[in-house]
């Protein structure tokens, strides 16, 4: 499954910011609800990297296209989301992103990102999506490098001018966590010592395509809010990961 070409920006935010501009957007933004009555589940996500870590270097560089490698679960088993698992290209070019991915199960997701072969069936899609992680592990060496999870509550802005398939995505992570030490996804793991960002801060993401509604860049300007760059997985590598480089 491909997700569009769309634009993604990120902000940082304390949790009294999130809730200021939660509470300037009254009746605009929206529970996805596919996450419950307040659009929340966890994220656990295995990332991939080679020995060099270049996907840290190459974000950390700018590289206008690079690719990330992840098995991701989404959900808890007393959830909303059922935990539901994927192996997820993420594509970013000349800040485009475009996200690939096959759902499978976990054990299933693991061994396709080890390279093991499995005839499917997929789809043309997923079978594109598969040669691609299949190039990355082979040519590009890409192996098992941190575990990470965070809590998400993700929101849509309701817009009645808007299809609902073009509606912009608002999420808020917290509780950003990484590990180095067993990288082995569980679902809603919480076997975490290294907090990526302080306990009062919060990563929003607006996710969407076209450009981003007037009204709402208005009020992000009000509250002083500013788009920056920023990856969970780099700032995880920067903060605990790099000694290990030297092992």
């Amino acid at each position: 499954m491909d997700t569009a070409d769309r634009f993604e920006y990120k902000f940082l935010l304390t949790l009294d910011q999130r809730a200021a501009l939660i509470a300037s957007l009254d009746g605009e933004l929206r529970p996805d609800t596919q996450g419950g009555s307040d659009g929340h589940y966890p994220i656990v996500s295995l990332y991939y990297d080679s020995p060099d870590r270049r996907c840290y270097w190459d974000n950390w560089r700018g590289v206008p296209s690079r690719r990330k490698l992840r098995v991701r679960v989404y959900g808890s088993e007393d959830g909303a989301i059922r935990p539901t698992s994927f192996i997820e290209v993420k594509h970013k070019a000349d800040g485009r992103g475009v996200k690939r991915r096959v759902q499978a199960t976990l054990t299933r997701a693991l061994a396709l990102a080890d390279g093991a072969a499995d005839p499917g069936p997929w789809n043309p899609a997923e079978a594109r999506t598969l040669a691609e992680v299949g190039r990355l592990v082979t040519h590009e060496d890409f192996r098992p490098a941190c575990v990470m999870r965070y809590d998400r509550h993700a929101f849509f802005l309701h817009e009645p001018d808007r299809a609902p398939a073009e509606a912009l995505r608002v999420t808020f992570d917290h509780d950003v966590a990484v590990r180095f030490d067993d990288l082995t996804p569980i679902t809603d793991d919480r076997r975490f010592r290294h907090l990526v960002l302080p306990p009062s801060t919060c990563i929003m993401e607006v996710k969407g395509a076209g450009a981003v509604p007037y009204g709402f860049a208005q009020k992000l300007t009000q509250l002083r809010l500013s788009p920056r760059n920023f990856s969970k997985y780099s700032e995880g590598i920067r903060r605990f990961g790099l000694p290990a480089l030297a092992a």
